[in-house]
């Protein structure tokens, strides 16, 4: 399995942008007799987050071989090195360092995203990233993209990261990317569905929104195949913990305030399942370079 140098390791580091004190205790522990220790015992656990059927075992064997890791520095440092194999299979394919990088910015996205919520610096997100390091999920413009398979059935997953623009023409262009991109690379998935998952599908923003909102133009783009009104993953979206009592909900922006007066009623936002609709897609020669914007 090929796994990164110290010095490899040092240049994707800045290569992603993962933050200076991260990027000191991952080379840190890289460069350790513990680390020297520890490899041979886990090579052939990381091998194994390479495989969707293995990734949970194998997560949860690592971290008990690991023991005390508070901030998740031990485990980011094991699935980064890993991301020399991650390589391979890019360059294998012809997949291109462009996108290689832009997929695995999401290690330090996650980790800014825990220093939002909890004021350090801390990566709490090992049970997604395997997707990423395995060849399974993939930014493309604004979105991600992941190949599954559930019953044998073959779909393409949307992912939603935090910094993506949501602006129509961004969307459009992404989706239209990833069309292409999978065509391309895994044909076996040319005729998958494009599904999503997400609480920005919740039919419950209808009533939180304004019809200019950007989040409900994302909405309209697809056909609502279930509501999962129980489900609270929108508060560390939109309020960065989910622990935090109703009444001291933040008010910093209109959608936390117009969430929080809906929830302070008594009703529910939850996620909600749906597909992608054809009228998403924009022709190859209208495709333009995603910019950035906000949600």
């Amino acid at each position: 399995m090929g796994f990164l140098t110290d010095f490899q390791l040092d240049l994707l580091c800045h290569a992603i942008g993962l933050p200076r004190e991260c990027r000191i205790e991952v080379c840190r522990f890289r460069r350790s007799p513990a680390f020297d220790t520890l490899l041979p015992k886990a090579s052939p656990l990381l091998e194994e987050l390479f495989n969707p059927a293995t990734w949970d075992r194998a997560l949860a064997n690592l971290k008990a071989l690991l023991g005390d890791d508070p901030q998740g520095m031990k485990i980011l440092t094991l699935m980064l090195i890993c991301c020399g194999e991650t390589w391979k299979l890019y360059d294998s394919l012809g997949i291109s360092n462009e996108i290689y990088i832009a997929t695995l910015k999401c290690f330090p996205r996650f980790i800014e995203e825990h220093f939002e919520s909890y004021g350090t610096y801390g990566f709490d997100r090992d049970f997604w990233t395997m997707r990423e390091i395995s060849g399974h999920l993939f930014r493309l413009g604004a979105l991600e993209f992941e190949l599954t398979v559930e019953d044998g059935a073959k779909a393409v997953h949307i992912h939603i990261p935090s910094d993506a623009d949501l602006s129509c023409r961004a969307r459009r262009s992404s989706y239209t990317a990833a069309r292409t991109f999978i065509s391309r690379f895994f044909p076996a998935y040319a005729d998958a569905p494009f599904l999503c998952t997400s609480w920005l599908l919740s039919p419950a923003l209808k009533e939180c929104l304004p019809e200019s909102s950007r989040i409900l133009s994302f909405q309209s783009e697809y056909e609502v195949t279930e509501v999962f009104p129980d489900h609270d993953q929108f508060l560390t979206w939109v309020y960065k913990r989910p622990d935090i009592p109703l009444a001291d909900l933040p008010e910093d922006t209109s959608l936390q305030r117009n969430l929080k007066k809906h929830l302070l009623a008594g009703r529910k936002v939850g996620e909600a399942a749906g597909r992608l609709l054809p009228c998403a897609f924009r022709s190859e020669r209208e495709i333009t370079i995603p910019g950035s914007g906000e949600i």
